[in-house]
């Protein structure tokens, strides 16, 4: 994913984020009681290991009203995820579902990717309920049992460019596409979503 991005990538910045990235997941505050709550935030930032993500690195300083004493933070925040299977089944799908819904809650202009080398889910699978932007399957084929793979006569497809040029094109149309969104900018069109 890095070498087929990278170009993209740096004519935004130098300083994108591409790659492995532990992302923004949640922020929670815990301090050990009220007057320590006063003068320090206390912040726990929850971070998710990502396959690949292009977005940007955020570093935070907060401190509470009244305090010099500053605390300093330092997440990665991603406009896309990309998570990358060598076979994609059920319970693979439903954990990206959570983590694209996740992601979505905190960071809604994100999009989450799957990208899988082969299948092995059936058509009684409803996709569209899911919170995850798109599933490429490079070899355009299902996975049977791993053991078939190794055995004699079996045809292994390859991976197809036009499977990774799609995937290419997705990211780079939402890349340089506008993110306007909002109540405002909905109601001048006069529909919100």
């Amino acid at each position: 994913m890095y070498y087929l991005f990278k170009d993209l990538v740096s004519e935004f910045s130098s300083q994108a984020l591409i790659g492995k990235s532990r992302t923004f997941k949640d922020i929670f505050f815990r301090s050990e009681n009220y007057q320590d709550m006063l003068s320090h935030p206390h912040a726990l930032i929850e971070l998710k290991d990502n396959d690949f993500a292009i977005g940007v690195r955020i570093h935070a300083k907060i401190n509470c009203q009244g305090s010099q004493e500053l605390e300093s933070h330092i997440w990665d925040v991603p406009a896309v995820v990309i998570e990358c299977k060598t076979y994609l089944d059920k319970t693979m799908l439903q954990d990206a579902a959570t983590a694209a819904e996740k992601l979505k809650y905190r960071n809604p202009n994100a999009i989450y990717i799957l990208v899988a080398e082969w299948l092995k889910l059936t058509d009684g699978v409803n996709l569209r309920k899911f919170k995850i932007n798109q599933i490429y399957v490079l070899r355009k084929q299902k996975n049977t049992d791993r053991e078939f793979r190794f055995q004699e006569g079996y045809v292994k497809n390859p991976i197809y460019g036009d499977v990774v040029e799609h995937l290419f094109v997705y990211v780079r149309d939402y890349l340089t596409s506008d993110w306007e969104g909002g109540i405002n900018f909905g109601l001048k069109r006069a529909y919100l979503i």
